[in-house]
């Protein structure tokens, strides 16, 4: 795939770095000379300096062919305006947006930016899962089509533990998608896969069927 990042700050080079590690074919559009120096020297040449809310800077960027666009600048009306100009002006099929202040989100939704990731959820999450009793975590704030990725951890005393993933009656549309084992090693799930404790289980659901997630993997609310 041809991957577009727009902002070149920690978040939006650590991504990049994955999709290269992934075999993508990355291009960075950072508008600091400076930091673009810093990322061509530890990403090499896949990186512009320009700015990438200008709709001539994605065109030479190769926009019309992208398969995707990832806006994660610290600015929120950046990322809208490169998320809708790659997505009205080129057709980028997939763009995704960083948002830093959630009370933006219904903003984005309304202009047809859906698949969204909240870096202050995101952050709230990573604190909330090292607090003891916090069994469920949103594993991201991404959102597509009212879904979203959830992570559960199940407690040492859960009764769901030796069950198969069959026999977990799941509220909704909710899917077990990958199971993290106690010892680190992911799993991709069969129907007779059998619950261990301290798993986490990685569902997708909609939010309005995250507590019943919860409660049918751990009985615990």
């Amino acid at each position: 795939m041809y991957i577009i990042v727009v902002g070149g700050g920690k978040v939006g080079t650590v991504i990049a770095a994955q999709l290269l590690e992934l075999g993508h074919e990355v291009l960075v559009i950072e508008q600091s000379p400076e930091r673009a120096v810093l990322i061509a020297e530890e990403l090499g040449s896949c990186v512009t300096c320009a700015d990438g809310c200008e709709a001539s800077v994605l065109g030479d960027a190769g926009a019309e062919r992208a398969d995707m666009l990832i806006a994660a600048t610290e600015g929120d009306e950046d990322n809208l305006v490169s998320c809708q100009v790659a997505k009205h002006h080129y057709g980028v099929d997939r763009v995704i947006a960083r948002i830093n202040d959630p009370k933006n989100e219904k903003i984005f939704n309304r202009l047809g930016i859906t698949a969204t990731v909240s870096a202050v959820e995101a952050l709230a999450n990573g604190v909330l899962h090292e607090v003891p009793g916090s069994f469920l975590t949103h594993l991201t704030a991404f959102q597509q089509e009212g879904f979203r990725l959830i992570g559960v951890k199940i407690p040492i005393d859960a009764p769901t533990i030796g069950k198969t993933v069959e026999e977990i009656e799941l509220p909704g549309g909710a899917a077990v998608a990958v199971i993290v084992q106690h010892d680190g090693t992911p799993q991709v799930p069969s129907t007779e896969t059998v619950l261990q404790a301290e798993d986490e289980v990685i569902a997708l659901a909609r939010p309005e069927d995250e507590q019943g997630v919860l409660k049918a993997l751990v009985a615990a609310v």
